[in-house]
């Protein structure tokens, strides 16, 4: 909590000593959610029907100078389990996610670029699990802190360098959950082929390291080259295919990695040793009409979960997304995955008992009642299939939402907020549920 209060001062001091020289917005978001399930956790005997009542809340502060913005974003939100069905959270019936993001980016000549970014965060363990291996294991919740920066350099008028360092560091308010420290790195480089298409090449390095008796340690290598295309002005297509190599090792082997309390909320339990697999995705957007657009993607995906396990999971996803008109829209999406073990690389994978199944559809509808009031419902239905059997549930969610401006314009915002969800969809890439939980 020191650290958070720490992090957020400093940001907050930054940001007020620039501001008076800037172009300053403020805006924010205050939002009521309820989730209705006939078993949320999917569990293969659910007590009952489940309800999630969440009530959250953001604030975002940006300043712009000709060179340099500055972007504060905050959230804090509430959310507590009723019905039957909340005995099968364990012991968690309620919880208070939260998160704090500052970034700085400065463009320091025609060429050159830098950023700095700090964040905190608090996320369940079980629902974060969920969303990523299709099981809810683990109770209490993480506190994340990073640090981190890049450099964007144009070498020419067609190549284009990025690179980026974070560290992060998490810990668990559950005991029998393990601390660790993850140190990741990456170098890009974009070059421009046509008006319309760019080569994309890049190089990741994530170091994990585990505060367990054994200092178990993981490194992971992954190596991608791809191309993003417009191909005419109503297909857009992308593609990325690569390598990636795991060496897990132990800095003290003679003690045990196992805590003292058995956790199932992903401590990482490695196997000594190298492994290495291939990855890839591609994605095709069309515009059917003006205000209709289909998508469809696919995945062969190895990545850290929550605890620093690594999951490989083959998807295959569509979304079709309709503009009924100014006020409403409706979406349908749907995802098929499969988690297993069978790459060289997935020895080290949180998998085990033969592969899982995994499928899921929603259809939305939001509808804006006026310029600051907004609603969304939406029906999901999950599905999973491993050696325990099968479970499913269905979901309905349901929202109110008000937005208001205390200053400025906030377009500004809205951009780098969207910005930040296509960051989170790239992440997402390899989770059985990305977007459900």
């Amino acid at each position: 909590m020191k650290k958070s209060v720490f992090v957020i001062s400093l940001c907050l001091g930054i940001f007020a000593s620039r501001a008076f020289a800037a172009e300053v917005s403020i805006k924010g978001n205050i939002n009521q959610h309820y989730d209705a399930s006939d078993n949320y956790f999917l569990v293969q005997s659910p007590t009952g029907a489940t309800v999630k009542s969440t009530t959250s809340g953001t604030f975002d502060f940006l300043a712009q100078t000709s060179t340099t913005s500055y972007l504060l974003n905050t959230n804090a939100s509430y959310f507590k389990y009723l019905g039957p069905g909340a005995d099968d959270a364990g012991l968690l019936t309620s919880g208070t996610p939260a998160g704090t993001t500052f970034s700085i980016n400065h463009v320091a000549t025609e060429l050159t670029a830098f950023n700095f970014v700090s964040s905190w965060s608090r996320a369940d363990v079980a629902t974060t699990n969920l969303a990523q291996t299709g099981v809810a294991t683990g109770s209490g919740s993480t506190n994340t802190f990073l640090v981190g920066g890049g450099i964007t350099h144009d070498l020419s008028r067609i190549d284009t360098i990025n690179w980026t360092v974070n560290a992060t560091t998490t810990t668990f308010t559950d005991p029998s959950s393990t601390p660790y420290n993850d140190y990741t790195s990456s170098i890009s480089w974009n070059r421009t082929l046509t008006p319309t298409t760019n080569w994309v090449n890049s190089v990741s390095f994530d170091w994990f390291d585990q505060d367990d008796p054994a200092k178990s340690q993981r490194l992971f290598w992954r190596l991608t080259t791809g191309a993003q295309s417009q191909i005419s002005p109503r297909l857009s297509v992308n593609g990325n295919i690569g390598l990636v190599f795991v060496n897990s090792y132990q800095k003290n082997p003679g003690q045990s990695t196992t805590p003292t309390t058995p956790s199932s909320s992903a401590p990482f339990q490695p196997i000594v040793g190298a492994g290495n697999g291939w990855v890839g995705a591609v994605g095709l957007t069309y515009k059917l009409l003006k205000t209709t657009t289909v998508s469809f993607n696919a995945s062969n995906s190895i990545i850290p979960t929550l605890g620093g396990a690594l999951q490989q999971s083959n998807s295959f996803g569509m979304a079709l997304n309709h503009q009924i008109n100014q006020l409403s829209n409706l979406a349908f999406t749907s995802q098929f995955s499969i988690t297993n073990g069978s790459s060289q690389a997935a020895q080290f994978a949180s998998v085990t008992g033969g592969p899982s199944e995994f499928f899921s559809a929603s259809v939305n509808y939001s509808y804006r009642l006026t310029r600051d009031w907004s609603t969304n419902l939406s029906y999901s239905y999950l599905q999973r299939n491993d050696s325990t059997g099968t479970v499913s549930a269905n979901m309905v969610f349901v929202s109110l939402a008000y937005d208001f401006t205390l200053m400025g314009n906030p377009s500004a915002i809205n951009k780098a907020a969207e910005q930040r969800a296509r960051q989170r969809a790239r992440q997402a890439i390899g989770q059985v549920f990305p977007g459900i939980y």
